[in-house]
């Protein structure tokens, strides 16, 4: 069990419902229809974004960092569902993260608030599952929905960082990151995981998104101690753990390799 249970998710288009939703006379093909509602995003959007609306959005990996209440990591894994699959996957991967949600404390996210939490929600929905300890509401029960401003069930670093939407922050994980000296974005960025899911390079999604969710847990460590959870000699013990895992992890070799890459890239 992980006290805290750090999280981010990828996704895909979900191009038969995009097709049901902007080919209602059902007279274009599934790349047709996309491309119709991509312009149309498009367009809404000033010509400033094609992102999909959330609940066209899919999950195709889920990557799960969990960490005991001193902050030092337990686990670091990667759900993730079979490109080659016929989309049956996709219930028992969100269904796995909920059972996963079960056994922790604290949520901690980057925009979990906003997209990958939401997404959940509704694939959740969509799959006939039930999380009633999730929207649990009452003074004797947990309110992971309704806390935006406590600690106690679900941090969301970019809402605490952005002061819960009053300062305007064009910002990203990834810049946050390069900020405080972690790696950030290096060889893959979240508007290229479409692509590889089309090309079924489900190693390199995970990757991905297993490193976003660790340096999500290591900026969480960073704003702990801005906020004085931790002081200088806790955060030093805790990113010393941090190292010591991911480099006996990396000495692992096999498909562990990719941690050896992203501790030679981030900075002592």
């Amino acid at each position: 069990m992980g006290y805290y249970l750090v999280f981010d998710i990828e996704t895909r288009v979900d191009k038969e419902l995009v097709k049901q939703v902007y080919d209602r006379e059902n007279l274009l093909t599934l790349e047709q229809a996309y491309d119709k509602a991509r312009d149309k995003i498009l367009e809404q959007s000033g010509q400033q974004s094609d992102f999909f609306p959330i609940p066209f959005h899919v999950p195709i990996a889920i990557a799960t960092l969990q960490a005991d209440e001193n902050y030092k990591i337990q686990a670091l894994g990667c759900l993730a569902g079979d490109p080659l699959a016929d989309g049956s996957y996709e219930k028992d991967l969100v269904a796995r993260f909920w059972q996963m949600f079960e056994t922790c404390k604290v949520l901690v996210t980057f925009n979990g608030r906003g997209f990958d939490l939401p997404v959940l929600e509704l694939r959740a929905m969509k799959h006939g599952l039930s999380l009633p300890r999730y929207f649990a509401v009452g003074q004797s029960q947990s309110t992971y929905r309704g806390s935006r401003y406590s600690d106690s069930y679900h941090i969301d670093i970019c809402d605490f960082l952005s002061n819960y939407g009053a300062a305007y922050r064009r910002g990203s994980l990834d810049m946050l990151c390069k900020l405080v000296d972690l790696p950030g974005k290096y060889t893959i960025a979240g508007e290229d995981v479409e692509y590889l899911y089309r090309q079924r390079r489900l190693k390199e999604i995970k990757q991905y998104c297993m490193t976003d969710a660790l340096q999500t847990y290591l900026l969480f460590l960073r704003v702990q101690l801005l906020r004085g959870k931790l002081n200088a000699t806790t955060h030093a013990e805790a990113i010393a753990a941090a190292r010591e895992h991911l480099k006996s992890r990396a000495a692992a070799g096999g498909p562990e390799n990719f941690l050896l890459d992203f501790l030679q890239r981030w900075k002592e």
